[in-house]
């Protein structure tokens, strides 16, 4: 657990010198980006430890069976999703050849997001329904 949170502390601290490093380079708003969304992640990352933290005083478990088969099901549902619309993009793209200037970086971040927040969806919806 505490190499898990070591990892975590150095990846952000990592993007937040990324950010500066970005920034030094003239592209502002990549490098804002980069630092608040690190922040961020941090802010809400210490949250939750707080919260859980708070839960284990109360004798509460934070993490339990139910957790996690939701989290499966929402990670299979959202890896079907995700292929799905893979398919289509690729469908799409070999036969509309969209104009569009998109570099493959972008691209990454892009399908990244997506996948997360299919997941987060997934799981939220999972977790309201069952």
């Amino acid at each position: 657990m505490k190499e898990s949170k070591g990892a975590f502390y150095i990846t952000i601290l990592l993007l937040i010198a990324l950010g500066s490093y970005i920034i030094s380079t003239g592209d502002l708003g990549m490098g804002v980006g980069l630092i608040a969304g690190a922040l961020g992640v941090f802010a809400l990352k210490f949250i939750q430890n707080r919260k859980i933290s708070q839960m284990a005083q109360k004798g509460l478990v934070a993490h339990d069976e139910r957790s996690l088969y939701l989290s499966s099901k929402a990670a299979l549902a959202a890896v079907r999703v995700y292929i799905l619309i893979l398919a289509l993009l690729v469908l799409a793209g070999s036969v509309l050849d969209p104009l569009w200037p998109l570099t493959p970086w972008d691209l990454i971040g892009i399908l990244l997001a997506l996948m997360v927040f299919l997941w987060i969806g997934f799981y939220y919806n999972y977790n309201r329904v069952e």
